[in-house]
């Protein structure tokens, strides 16, 4: 582990930082932020128009009820950072015997 000095050696050569005297960690200026690697693409809403339906299967060993509430957050957490703001409906069902969750989006 570097102790406070190794840390203001450091310090010296980077002209974008300082040492935080206090706690003896450095402070980085302008580091830019990594760009978020997560798809995102669990589920197609972005390519649902209103009216358009998807049915997610239920797995064995999984609940339909945890399946359902799953699915809703994700369609609240979507939904919410579309403008104009999406909604969905969501309703587990039994289609051609499988059991699974039907989401329609609704606006």
């Amino acid at each position: 582990m570097a102790s406070a000095n190794d840390l203001g050696q450091y310090t010296e050569n980077k002209p974008d930082a300082f040492l935080d005297e206090d706690t003896g960690i450095q402070i980085d200026i302008g580091v830019p932020l990594p760009e978020d690697t997560r798809s995102g693409a669990r589920y197609p809403f972005a390519k649902m128009e209103v009216g358009d339906s998807i049915f997610v299967l239920l797995k064995e060993g999984d609940n339909g009820n945890r399946l359902k509430n799953r699915l809703s957050q994700a369609t609240r957490t979507y939904g919410k950072k579309q403008d104009p703001q999406q909604h969905y409906i969501i309703r587990y069902r039994l289609e051609n015997e499988v059991s699974g969750v039907r989401i329609w989006r609704k606006d």
